[in-house]
């Protein structure tokens, strides 16, 4: 079997690619984070909490179906810091639902670390705010409907890798009249949270609402960098299909003079 080796072009390209990412962690070291425009979702979860606290009602927040390795929970578990800190600040009772068992530690020492870090540790209760339903999942969304029906909670907030399930799980609230939020990667099921929720977070804005959310600046330059990428293969594609049309044009003009000789 045979290597193919980059070539020169994509040498540099690796080079560019490489410098505005050790550009940006420069600049979070120097303390300079980067704008990020503002996302509607994620302003909407404070008014969330806050009705739910203005109401006496507990928040609701489910977790995707994506296992503890995957980048996706880990953005999750950066949104619920921001929602549970929230939730003790207002002193309103937060409730964790999850399908995947070994996401269960790492959300249970979020939720912690969020009432200590807001300086209310005695709210905080593992066993009645942090609960494991079924990795099952039509049994998981039966569950989540049965809590939501019983508890009628404030606010709903879905957030993570969701399946066929999503449906199942948003239509309780829909129906009750219940603010729900709805964050998804993917694009696959977020028709569905689009026509249950009232706000929706839809693929690269839920990558982007982490970093919003996160104290640390390394987070929101990550974004400035994967813009600056971005920017650079648009720019490719764009000189790309402006040579193509200038060698077609000259193409159809030879041809063109060639027919009159």
């Amino acid at each position: 079997m045979t290597l193919n080796h980059a070539d020169g072009f994509i040498w540099i390209l690796m080079v560019v690619l490489m410098t505005s990412v050790l550009y940006c962690f420069w600049r979070a070291k120097r303390g300079k984070i980067s704008y990020v425009r503002q996302i509607s979702g994620v302003a909407a979860m404070e008014e969330a909490v806050g009705r739910a606290t203005e109401m006496g009602r507990p928040i609701l927040f489910i977790i995707g179906e994506t296992n503890i390795q995957d980048i996706v929970t880990h953005i999750t578990m950066a949104m619920l810091m921001h929602v549970g800190r929230l939730a003790a600040r207002m002193r309103t009772r937060i409730v964790v639902l999850m399908s995947i068992p070994e996401v269960y530690p790492l959300a249970e020492a979020t939720v912690r670390q969020a009432h200590t870090s807001e300086g209310v540790p005695e709210l905080f209760n593992g066993r009645d705010q942090v609960r494991f339903l079924s990795s099952d999942g039509p049994v998981f969304a039966a569950g989540v409907t049965r809590f939501v029906e019983e508890e009628r909670p404030g606010c709903v907030i879905f957030f993570g890798s969701f399946s066929f399930t999503a449906l199942l799980l948003a239509e309780p609230g829909a129906r009750l009249g219940i603010l729900q939020i709805a964050g998804d990667p993917s694009l696959f099921q977020m028709p569905f949270f689009v026509c249950t929720c009232d706000h929706t977070i839809i693929g690269e804005e839920y990558f982007a609402a982490g970093a919003y959310v996160s104290p640390d600046p390394r987070m929101r330059n990550s974004l400035l960098s994967q813009d600056i990428v971005k920017l650079v293969f648009v720019s490719i594609i764009a000189f790309g299909l402006l040579c193509m049309h200038i060698l077609s044009g000259s193409n159809w003009f030879v041809q063109l003079i060639r027919s009159y000789q």
